[in-house]
């Protein structure tokens, strides 16, 4: 059996990676994570980066459930618009897992804010993991780099990424490749063209 090869791209934060195991649009929607075996995997290649040591298989629901919510506030993000209230809602209640906690408040126009919550008991295992990764999308949306989420520009591609550099349009070197191999055709392929 050959290993899964998960649209992971090792630079981003794990709510972007996460968010980015729903790809496409449509009926041409891939997603990533359909039961616990892949979401099980998933947890398996990116626990090296990001420290998750934690069975998650056994929760591929809520694991989706995130990764869904993730993805609608992202794609807000990035179209400039605000989310749904449930998503929002969502993704605070996973953040109520964590020992510390930023809650997210999209509800006043275009930017989001949020504000730090404590839990007195310590929640540890699964609801955690989720509760952190909820949290990254907070932390995400809310700060410094919340103008720099991105969707890929390349041909066909819809992941997200952190822009890190002013000049970057695409998630991985190989979109813009692509990208490029494609502007190419074109100007060859078209009547007229130079």
């Amino acid at each position: 059996m050959t290993a899964v090869e998960f649209p992971i791209l090792g630079t981003e934060p794990l709510a972007v990676e996460l968010a980015n195991t729903l790809y496409g649009a449509g009926e041409a929607r891939i997603d990533f994570l359909p039961d616990a075996r892949r979401v099980g995997e998933w947890f398996a290649q990116v626990s090296e980066r990001h420290g998750v040591a934690v069975a998650m298989g056994p929760h591929a629901a809520r694991v989706r459930m995130l990764r869904d919510c993730v993805h609608a506030l992202l794609s807000a993000a990035v179209e400039g618009r605000v989310p749904d209230a449930a998503p929002v809602r969502r993704v605070n209640d996973f953040t109520a897992a964590a020992p510390t906690y930023l809650r997210l408040d999209w509800s006043g126009g275009a930017r989001a804010s949020r504000w730090t919550s404590t839990v007195t008991g310590t929640v540890t295992g699964p609801a955690a993991v989720l509760g952190s990764i909820a949290t990254c999308c907070v932390e995400l949306l809310t700060g410094p780099q919340a103008d720099r989420v991105r969707r890929c520009q390349g041909p066909g591609c819809s992941l997200f990424f952190v822009q890190n550099h002013p000049r970057r349009r695409w998630c991985h070197p190989s979109c813009g490749h692509r990208d490029r191999q494609a502007r190419y055709y074109r100007r060859q392929h078209t009547p007229g063209a130079s």
